[in-house]
């Protein structure tokens, strides 16, 4: 009789320390779910295309899609504001988030664990994810305030927790955090003039430039992998064939990979500096899809009233090697390299020399630097 009320009393006190506990603290540590923040760096709101990109400027944007996956891009999780009912906001178009001075930030809450990377996409409105392995294609990224950007980053623990309240009740999440760099697709390469180092006996007397074209280039490539593909574009395919390339160059075909000049741009020994288009911060810029394929440069011109025409055979960085690939995010600026006593930046420097029917091809310098003004020198 007495084991009994012992046993009793045992299970009246564990009763009581049970209450107890249910009236303890009311912020469970959740582990089921987490939170994730995520900064997104290298935005900036939009920016005339005509313009020069100066060194140091970040990608231009209007619009931005956050995805939370992971590592396998098995699916899309879902993620709730602070009040845990709320679907998180995971669209934004420039007008309604303002990061001119920072990088965009954005928090989602009750993520599911599984959740381990984080994927933005930019400048292609409110893409759906099973959208994002389309096509893109080089003509749709000429415009620099509308390049498509993405980028991704796996989830890190932060080391913290916040605090919210889900269906009356408040839980510590623990919170983990994704700095997310996006970037562009392409390269881009810019001029906006010519400089002729004439001879102390010049051979000519007037040269003009009359129009610039680019080719070697992919026609497409994947939006979430950046894997170019299609056959090379090469509008001549024989610059030994000097009929066919006057041919092509004076078809007036227009398109994004050419500009002819309104009116000649001529140069002189007397006034060997000249722009192709007027304003200090104008530019000619042309964009290709980064990878092993160096576009060609083509500058149709005049000797004297002679018609002739270069290409550039290499594209060479400030130690004299050849570039095997143009990077994603880097601007690829045409540049005198110190032999313009005006600075040159823009000009595309030729050697008086290098006008010779029988040579054609040139070489041009750069000096790479990420999404910041690179500096090149064509030699003729």
């Amino acid at each position: 009789m007495k084991l009994t009320k012992l046993m009793l009393s045992a299970c009246v006190a564990a009763l009581a320390l049970v209450s107890c506990q249910k009236e303890g603290p009311s912020v469970p540590v959740e582990t089921k779910v987490k939170s994730v923040d995520v900064s997104i760096a290298n935005m900036i709101l939009t920016k005339s295309e005509s313009s020069a990109i100066a060194k140091g400027t970040k990608v231009n944007l209007k619009n931005f899609k956050i995805f939370l996956t992971d590592n396998a891009y098995s699916k899309v999780y879902d993620a709730y504001a602070s009040d845990g009912a709320t679907a998180a906001k995971s669209y934004f178009t420039a007008d309604e988030y303002d990061i001119t001075d920072t990088d965009a930030k954005a928090s989602f809450h009750f993520v599911d664990p599984a959740c381990t990377r984080v994927v933005v996409v930019a400048n292609m409105g409110d893409i759906a994810w099973n959208n994002i392995d389309d096509k893109l294609l080089i003509g749709g990224q000429q415009d620099v305030s509308e390049l498509a950007l993405y980028g991704y980053s796996d989830l890190v623990s932060a080391g913290s927790f916040h605090n919210e309240t889900k269906d009356d009740v408040t839980y510590q999440l623990p919170v983990y955090k994704a700095n997310v760099t996006v970037k562009p697709r392409v390269s881009r390469f810019e001029m906006d003039g010519f400089y002729v180092n004439f001879k102390s006996d010049p051979a000519y007397s007037s040269i003009k430039f009359k129009q610039i074209a680019v080719q070697n280039y992919y026609p497409e490539t994947q939006l979430n992998t950046g894997n170019e593909s299609g056959s090379l574009v090469n509008h001549i395919t024989n610059f030994a064939d000097q009929g066919s390339t006057f041919t092509w160059l004076h078809n007036g075909e227009k398109d994004w990979y050419r500009n002819v000049f309104a009116s000649a741009v001529e140069v002189t020994p007397a006034a060997p500096s000249a722009q192709a288009i007027s304003g200090a911060d104008k530019c000619y810029a042309y964009h290709f899809f980064s990878g092993d394929a160096v576009p060609v440069i083509v500058i149709d011109l005049e000797a004297d009233g002679l018609p002739a025409y270069l290409y550039s055979k290499n594209i060479k960085d400030t130690e004299g090697k050849p570039i095997t690939e143009i990077k994603e995010g880097y601007i690829y600026r045409m540049n005198a390299a110190g032999n313009v006593d005006n600075g040159g930046d823009g000009d595309i420097v030729v050697d008086e020399d290098d006008i010779d029917p029988a040579d054609r091809c040139l070489d041009i310098t750069v000096d790479v630097m990420s999404w910041e003004v690179v500096l090149v020198a064509p030699e003729f």
